[in-house]
C-alpha cells in the first residue's frame, strides 16, 4: 500500500466519528437496558437462565428496546468499517461484520425457556445467534491488527487482543455449561456477552478518535 497522507478522522467530510458515536449509543442502549430488566423481574433466576428470556416476561417490549439498540449499533459499526475498509481492504471483515448485523434481526423471535420444548421462533433466535457470533470472531481477530498497522491503537491493541481471545474461549465454556451445568448458565452467557460489548465499544471508540492512512 503506497501512504500518500493521514486523515483525521475529525474530518468534516468523513462520516466515521458520527457512526462509530451511534454505534457506542446503541451498544450502550442494549446494556442498560438489560442491566434494567434485572432489576424490574426479581423473579428471574440470572444465574440459570438466558437474556433473551426476557422477552418472555412482562417487560419484554423493554429488551426488544434493547435490540434495537445493538441492531443500530451494529449496523453503525459496519458502516464505520466500510468508509475505513476502503482505506484499508478487509472484504473478510466486511462480510462478517453484515452477517453479524443482519443475524441481530434474530432477536427479535421470541427465545423458548431452556430445557423446554423449541418452537420455530426459538429455533430462528437460536441459530442467528450462533451464525451471528461465529461470523463476529474473525472481526475481532483481524480488525485490532488492521488498525494496529496504521498507528491508531496506542494503548488499545493489547487489550482488544484479549478480549479478541477470550470472547472464544468464553463462547467454548458457555456452550460446555449449558450441557453439563445448566444451573451456571445464565452467568456464563453474561460474562461472554460483556466481553464481546467491551470489545465493540473499545473499537468503536478507536476508529471515533483515532486517524486513517489513505491509500
Amino acid at each position: 500500500m503506497k501512504l500518500l497522507k493521514t486523515t483525521s478522522l475529525k474530518a468534516d467530510n468523513n462520516p466515521i466519528p458520527m457512526l462509530s458515536v451511534i454505534a457506542m449509543i446503541g451498544f450502550a442502549v442494549f446494556l442498560c437496558t438489560t442491566f434494567i430488566l434485572h432489576f424490574l423481574q426479581p423473579d428471574y433466576d440470572a444465574s440459570n437462565r438466558f437474556v433473551s428470556e426476557f422477552i418472555l416476561g412482562q417487560y419484554g417490549w423493554l429488551l426488544n428496546l434493547g435490540f434495537v439498540g445493538n441492531l443500530f449499533g451494529c449496523g453503525a459499526f459496519t458502516l464505520a468499517y466500510y468508509h475505513f475498509q476502503k482505506h484499508q481492504k478487509s472484504p473478510v471483515v466486511l462480510i462478517c461484520l453484515c452477517v453479524t448485523t443482519l443475524s441481530v434481526l434474530t432477536n427479535f423471535f421470541p427465545t423458548d425457556i431452556h430445557g423446554k420444548a423449541v418452537t420455530i421462533s426459538g429455533h430462528i433466535h437460536n441459530i442467528g445467534a450462533f451464525i451471528g457470533t461465529l461470523a463476529f470472531f474473525p472481526v475481532m481477530a483481524i480488525f485490532p491488527y488492521q488498525i494496529k498497522k496504521l498507528g491508531m491503537l496506542k494503548g488499545f491493541y493489547v487489550l482488544l487482543v484479549l478480549l479478541a481471545i477470550l470472547a472464544p474461549v468464553s463462547f467454548i465454556l458457555l456452550i460446555a455449561i449449558v450441557n453439563i451445568a445448566p444451573d451456571f448458565l445464565g452467568i456464563s452467557q453474561r460474562i461472554f456477552a460483556l466481553i464481546v460489548m467491551l470489545w465493540l465499544i473499545l473499537a468503536a471508540l478507536r476508529l471515533k478518535t483515532g486517524s486513517f492512512v489513505e491509500a
